[in-house]
């Protein structure tokens, strides 16, 4: 399994989110009689989004080639927030801009957690 290439920013606690899923784990349904909500599934995944802001042309292209290689496997991730390794996967592009002055980006990730820790 791929790791997340180690990359010379960090996000800032300013711009990290960390959500449980609101559609995944739980269902009610007024019609069926019952009181209380229905569980789908046994694990409640986390999606982490999370902006890198001043990201160097090298940083960007291992984000970009990384994406490109494993956009449709898991890979582990390292929550910087909590030190904990994740198995996630890519739930949109990375979205690059420029920030603020040539040949520096800020790139926004979103990732999807895959498994349980």
């Amino acid at each position: 399994m791929a790791n997340f290439p180690a990359l010379s920013r960090s996000p800032g606690a300013a711009g990290f989110t960390e959500e449980l899923s609101s559609e995944t784990v739980q269902i009610a349904s007024k019609a069926s009689g019952l009181p209380v909500l229905n569980k789908i599934f046994t694990f409640d995944p986390r999606m982490f989004k999370y902006t890198l802001h001043l990201v160097s042309q090298a940083d960007k292209e291992s984000v970009i080639t990384f994406y490109k290689a494993n956009c449709d496997i898991p890979f582990d991730w390292t929550n910087t927030q909590d030190d904990n390794t994740y198995e996630v996967i890519f739930d949109h592009p990375p979205k690059c801009q420029l920030d603020k002055i040539k040949e520096r980006w800020k790139i926004s990730l979103t990732f999807t957690q895959y498994s349980p820790l």
